[in-house]
């Protein structure tokens, strides 16, 4: 007989004596714990599925499986980076502070911390109660709570703080410092980006450290655009003007009539940095070149003089964010773009944060992981215990925070 390798085998012979098939084996029931079955019992009594992973507010069985196999930390009494440990009272803590509702804060918190264990156990909850209650200016409640942790974590409590001014008024954040510009190459496109940026803060630093190229047509735009905000006494700073002198004068010469753009450009600049002698001096030399009258000086407001004393030779290092800050699109998480764009080091100040929203710390958690992405090392400086607590809840690395020094 011929089998095709498409055809089904033939059927086992049966021995002699047997008729028919031979019954099926049963198959083998799984062994039910008593308590499996009363949770399928309780669940089909509910009308729920029948699933014994059922998910609850605590995650899936295996999900709850796995944290309880990490969950063997001992209790934190420390403070550092490393790690963040919250209790739910903590968590609930900073979304209502966040969310404008100080009181209820510190109610929940410190009920927490006298009744609830995993508080009780947790440093960085007893730290964020004694900053709600330096915000509210309660020093009592603080010298209470200060006995308190004293005799929990045998060791000293933080001390209060004078300097720190009782929690600030409700309302708008606010207004902005500095803005950051970063000029590096001289177009009509980059020209017109100065007013847009400058719209947007109280004054603006502009970094021509590393502007190599200049358009004629642009240098005339951006001498126009600089000139209006001189003419409406807005304060303008300047960065790494040094190497920019020495790239102008390369490209200018005394009696020969090219690049007067740059010529024009040059004028405006000893304007902002108050220079007058100089101003005069390249003044006679533009109109020998090209045959026409220089600009006129013209004084800076008394402002604009304080910005070029004082920015001229300042390093912005840091970016602060202060006061109370909310929304998607606060005007200091803005700027903070504008900042970190030229720099590898992104040090953000948050000591005189006041208070930030949900959707505005979300902002902030955005802009620290576009910066991650980059490779931008980023450094969040003296956020107090209820702040960091925020941040951490919605993903900020715990390694970004550090102490303010000085």
């Amino acid at each position: 007989m011929v089998f095709s390798i498409f055809s089904k085998p033939p059927p086992a012979p049966v021995p002699k004596g047997q008729v028919g098939s031979r019954p099926a084996a049963p198959k083998p029931q799984p062994n039910r714990s008593a308590k499996g079955l009363g949770l399928l019992d309780i669940q089909a009594k509910a009308g729920g599925p029948l699933n014994r992973f059922t998910a609850t507010r605590y995650g899936t069985a295996s999900k709850r499986a796995r944290a309880a196999a990490k969950d063997k930390r001992k209790p934190s009494i420390e403070l550092g980076p490393t790690d963040f440990g919250f209790s739910p009272a903590l968590e609930n803590a900073a979304l209502l502070y966040a969310g404008g509702q100080a009181a209820v804060a510190r109610q929940v918190l410190g009920s927490a911390l006298t009744n609830e264990p995993d508080s009780r156990a947790l440093a960085l909850a007893w730290h964020a109660q004694f900053d709600l209650l330096q915000r509210a200016n309660d020093r009592a409640a603080f010298d209470q709570l200060a006995i308190e942790y004293v005799s929990v974590f045998e060791r000293s409590p933080p001390p209060w703080d004078e300097a720190r001014s009782p929690a600030g008024k409700p309302g708008a954040p606010g207004a902005p410092g500095a803005g950051f510009f970063a000029l590096t190459q001289v177009t009509v496109k980059a020209a017109l980006e100065i007013p847009a940026r400058a719209a947007r803060y109280s004054s603006l630093r502009i970094d021509v450290a590393t502007l190599t190229e200049f358009d004629d047509t642009g240098c005339r735009r951006l001498v126009d655009v600089l000139r209006r905000l001189r003419h409406q006494a807005y304060s303008v700073g300047w960065q790494g003007l040094e190497p920019l002198w020495r790239r102008i004068g390369q490209k200018v010469t005394t009696g020969t009539p090219q690049n007067e753009g740059m010529w024009l450009f040059a004028l405006e600049l000893l304007q902002w940095q108050n220079n007058q002698a100089e101003f005069e001096e390249r003044a006679v030399d533009y109109a020998v070149t090209f045959e026409v009258s220089p600009p006129s000086w013209e004084p800076l407001a008394r402002k604009q003089q304080q910005a070029a004393v004082e920015t001229q030779p300042a390093r912005r290092e840091c970016h602060a964010l202060k006061g109370v800050l909310l929304g998607p699109a606060d005007p200091h998480i803005v700027a903070l773009y504008d900042f970190a764009e030229p720099h590898g080091l992104v040090q953000i100040d948050m000591s005189e944060v006041e208070r930030l929203d949900f959707v505005c710390a979300g902002s902030l958690q955005n802009a620290v992981s576009r910066f991650d992405t980059n490779d931008k090392e980023v450094q969040i400086l003296g956020a107090s215990p209820i702040i960091q607590t925020l941040l951490g809840l919605i993903g900020v690395k715990p390694e970004y925070f550090t102490q303010k020094s000085g």
